[in-house]
């Protein structure tokens, strides 16, 4: 059904729904999020097969905003209503003849608002006010939507859950038993974040005894490095932790992290990874399952099960959860009641470093409301090349900005003196 890597709504998504709807979003609501192409957080928002609108983070007015489509209005009120007509109104300012309300019309100009429901006939529609005006810019056929429950949502994938299962256990029986017989030892990679607890779990019922590797890079949420414990305790599963080098150490030389030059994946942690699979097995070559899947980013759309590592000559890994989509992953979840890092339902989608630039910019700011003390040192080192408007839209996360990011610099009219800082930056 959909293209892109989709979710349940979060905690904390449907908390920003509900504020910029005025809807009453359950926790228990299968409300669905499919991911677009965009600037920063973009997202179709689902009921059913439905599409009720886009929730996006707009990186010009750094605020959340919600795009209705016309099935939000069987939910919500629509304000106007249209007299019948076969003449096409799609695109077009709405005539005051055509007006079954006009009082109401009148009444609704006064007040502030982009987006309103339109009835007509059997459709339904969305008007975008252009400043006096209201023009007419999408009319789908009316129709009953009904928000399903998640209890009556896991029954109805419970079969094809089974037969992820079954097809990612068969990975890993396989890929276990070949690389054993090659003298590989096996280790599993836990990052604290979703895919990497469910593919543990897969993995320990193949092989109960393992060794499963955490790297704390320094850089961790708090309740990352608890969830580490908790997860290992409830689960009974020994984890080692290896400590990361210091970033900040690296930081002067290296200069800073970006998109296109991820130089902490490797200091803060390839590099300890290296040398404890070395201290750990000796001269040994290590397979390590690993919880990546092809719909998390393009970098990882064309995955095999197995590769080896491009960093440690002597590692291969194999990932039995690479089809699986998000959905897949949160149904498993949900299922069978596994722990999640709490981070998930605090508006976070990447469970990594707080600094990371491949996250979103809008959790980069949910950091600086929930630890401003990481934040702040993290925006001062910044603010040495960037001002701080810049550092809050995410300029520095790209060495060489991509064309949206362009168009958006140019709005803002920070083109001319973003060339001065980059030079600069690439002189560190």
């Amino acid at each position: 059904m959909f293209d892109e890597d989709t979710k349940f709504a979060s905690n904390y998504e449907l908390k920003v729904l509900n504020e910029l709807t005025g809807q009453n979003f359950q926790k228990d609501d299968v409300i669905l999020l499919e991911k677009l192409s965009g600037l920063d957080y973009r997202k179709r928002v689902y009921i059913g097969n439905d599409q009720i609108g886009t929730l996006e983070f707009d990186l010009h007015d750094l605020e959340w905003k919600f795009v209705p489509s016309p099935y939000f209005y069987t939910i919500a009120e629509p304000k106007i209503a249209l007299k019948y007509t076969k003449k096409r109104l799609k695109g077009k300012y709405i005539k005051e003849e055509l007006l079954e309300n006009p009082e109401e019309y009148n009444a609704l100009l006064k007040n502030d608002f982009e987006y309103v429901g339109i009835t007509i006939g059997d459709f339904l529609g969305v008007g975008v006010r252009k400043d006096d005006r209201i023009k007419l810019k999408d009319l789908s056929r009316k129709k009953e939507l009904e928000i399903e429950k998640m209890p009556e949502f896991l029954e109805k994938n419970k079969e094809r859950m089974n037969e992820m299962v079954e097809n990612s256990i068969n990975i890993l029986e396989e890929t276990i038993e070949k690389y054993k017989k090659k003298g590989y030892v096996i280790n599993v990679s836990f990052s604290g974040g979703k895919d990497s607890s469910v593919c543990t779990l897969l993995s320990k019922e193949v092989m109960p005894e393992m060794d499963v590797v955490f790297i704390d890079t320094g850089l961790e949420y708090p309740e990352t490095i608890q969830y580490v414990k908790d997860f290992s305790k409830k689960y009974d599963i020994e984890i080692d932790t290896v400590d990361g080098d210091n970033f900040w150490d690296n930081l002067e030389k290296e200069g800073i992290p970006t998109k296109d030059n991820r130089w902490c994946n490797s200091a803060c942690k390839l590099m300890p990874l290296k040398r404890y699979l070395k201290k750990k097995y000796g001269n040994r070559k290590v397979l390590t399952i690993d919880g990546s899947r092809k719909y998390e980013s393009f970098a990882r759309a064309n995955l095999d099960y197995e590769r080896k590592s491009g960093f440690i000559d002597f590692q291969t890994n194999v990932f039995p959860i690479l089809d699986w989509n998000s959905l897949d992953i949160w149904t498993y979840i949900y299922s069978n009641d596994i722990l999640y890092n709490p981070m998930y339902d605090k508006g976070f989608e990447r469970i990594g470093c707080y600094l990371c630039p491949s996250a979103l910019n809008s959790e980069f700011l949910r950091v600086e409301e929930l630890y401003p003390d990481h934040f702040e040192r993290w925006v001062k080192y910044l603010k040495k090349y960037y001002p701080k408007e810049e550092v809050l839209r995410g300029f520095w996360r790209w060495k060489e900005l991509p064309p949206k990011m362009v168009e958006l610099e140019d709005e803002l009219g920070y083109n001319g003196e973003r060339k001065k800082k980059i030079k600069r930056i690439t002189q560190l």
